[in-house]
C-alpha cells in the first residue's frame, strides 16, 4: 500500500510595503483651508446666539478659539483619529513618525500649539495706547521668529515639508495610500543658514525701524487719536488711518481720517458713540479739520482666529458737518441716547492657512 503525499508548494514571498511619498504642500493647503472652515462654521453656529457676550472678549478671544481648535487637531491628528482630520481623509494625507505610525495625543496636541500659537497671536487686536512695547516686541517674536520660520519650512523644504511643529515631534505628513516607512531625505543644512539670515534682518529691521516709523510723517497724531479714543468707556482697541480717495475720472482728491473702533456698548448707540468720538477728535487734534471728511466706525463682534462675527456701522461727514451735528449737545465720554444705524452684519470664518 502506497502514500501519496500533497505537494509542497512553495508560498510567495510576502511584498514588502512600499515607502510613502511626502504629503504635497498643496494637499497640507487644501486639507487645511477644509479643517478651518468646518471648525469656523461649527463655532460660529454656537457662538452667534451668545453675541453679545462674546463681544466683550476683545483680545481673549483669540485664547477662546485656540482652546477649541485644539481638541479637534490634537484628537484626529493623534492615532485615535488615525492622524487625520477630515480635510487631510479628503485629501490622503496622514500625520505619522518615522517609523510610518500615528503619533500619541500629546505629541499631537504639542504639534498643533506650536503651529497654532503664532497664527492666534497674529490675530489678537491689543490697544496701541496700553500695550507695552515690550509686550509687542515677544509677541512679533514669536509671530515671525516661531510662525515665519514653520511656513519657510513648509514651503522650501522639499524633502520633508517639516515646519517647527513637526520638528519638535518628530513628525511628518505622508501619503496616506499605503502603509510603509515615508520616503525621508536630508533636510537641506543652507535652510538653516537662510533662515537664520532672514531672521536676523527682520529682528534688526523692526528694532531700527520701528523708532524711526513712530515718529514719521503723520504717524504721531494718528497715534495720539487712537490713545484718545481709547480712553473711551467701552472701547477695546482703537485704529486710525489716513487716506487719500482720488476720483479718477475728475481728478478730485479727498483726504479722509479714518478711525474704526471695537466697542463693547449697547446696540442701538453707536451714533450717540460716534458723536462723541468725533466731538473728542476735533476738540484735540488741530490737524483733524484739515481733512475732507472724517470717518468713524464703529464695530462690536467676536473674534476667535477660527470664527469671526461683527456688526459694524460707518458714520462720515465732513468736519464743518460734524460741528453742525454736535451744536447744542454737551460733551460726554460715554455712551448717550440710542439713535439710527448704517452698515453691516457679517459672520465669517477664518482665512485658511498652510498646515
Amino acid at each position: 500500500m502506497s502514500e501519496f503525499l500533497p505537494p509542497i508548494t512553495a508560498s510567495p514571498p510576502t511584498k514588502p510595503p512600499s515607502d510613502r511619498t511626502i504629503g504635497s504642500i498643496w494637499r497640507r493647503f487644501v486639507a487645511f483651508a477644509i479643517d478651518t472652515i468646518i471648525l469656523g462654521l461649527a463655532v460660529n453656529v454656537v457662538a452667534i446666539p451668545f453675541f453679545q457676550n462674546l463681544s466683550r472678549l476683545g483680545p481673549w478671544g483669540s485664547l477662546v478659539g485656540f482652546c477649541l481648535a485644539l481638541p479637534y487637531f490634537s484628537i484626529f491628528d493623534s492615532k485615535i483619529g488615525n492622524g487625520q482630520t477630515l480635510g487631510k481623509r479628503w485629501l490622503h494625507v496622514q500625520v505619522v513618525d518615522k517609523t510610518g505610525a500615528t503619533i500619541s495625543l500629546g505629541k499631537a496636541s504639542a504639534r498643533y500649539a506650536i503651529f497654532a500659537i503664532p497664527y492666534f497671536l497674529n490675530e489678537i487686536s491689543l490697544p496701541v495706547s496700553r500695550t507695552p512695547s515690550v509686550v509687542s516686541a515677544f509677541l512679533s517674536l514669536i509671530i515671525f521668529g516661531v510662525g515665519g520660520a514653520t511656513f519657510y519650512l513648509m514651503l522650501f523644504n522639499r524633502h520633508t515639508r517639516q515646519g517647527l511643529h513637526d520638528l519638535a515631534v518628530g513628525s511628518y505628513v505622508a501619503d496616506a495610500g499605503n502603509h510603509g516607512l515615508p520616503k525621508l531625505q536630508p533636510i537641506w543644512k543652507m535652510h538653516w543658514a537662510i533662515l537664520g539670515s532672514l531672521l536676523t534682518v527682520i529682528a534688526v529691521s523692526t528694532l531700527v525701524l520701528g523708532d524711526r516709523l513712530s515718529k514719521w510723517g503723520s504717524f504721531p497724531h494718528l497715534f495720539e487719536d487712537a490713545r484718545l479714543v481709547e480712553g473711551m468707556r467701552n472701547v477695546q482697541t482703537a485704529s486710525v488711518q489716513d487716506l487719500t480717495w482720488t476720483d479718477w475720472g475728475g481728478g478730485n482728491k479727498k483726504k479722509i481720517l479714518v478711525i474704526d473702533i471695537r466697542w463693547t456698548g449697547k446696540s442701538g448707540d453707536e451714533e450717540a458713540f460716534a458723536n462723541d468720538a468725533a466731538r473728542l477728535i476735533l476738540g484735540h487734534d488741530e490737524k483733524a479739520q484739515g481733512y475732507d471728511l472724517l470717518r468713524i466706525v464703529v464695530v462690536r463682534g467676536y473674534d476667535m482666529g477660527i470664527a469671526h462675527a461683527q456688526i459694524s456701522r460707518s458714520y462720515e461727514h465732513t468736519p464743518a458737518e460734524w460741528s453742525t451735528r454736535l451744536s447744542g449737545r454737551q460733551p460726554t465720554l460715554t455712551n448717550s441716547q440710542p439713535s439710527g444705524n448704517c452698515f453691516t452684519s457679517v459672520p465669517k470664518t477664518a482665512p485658511p492657512r498652510t498646515r
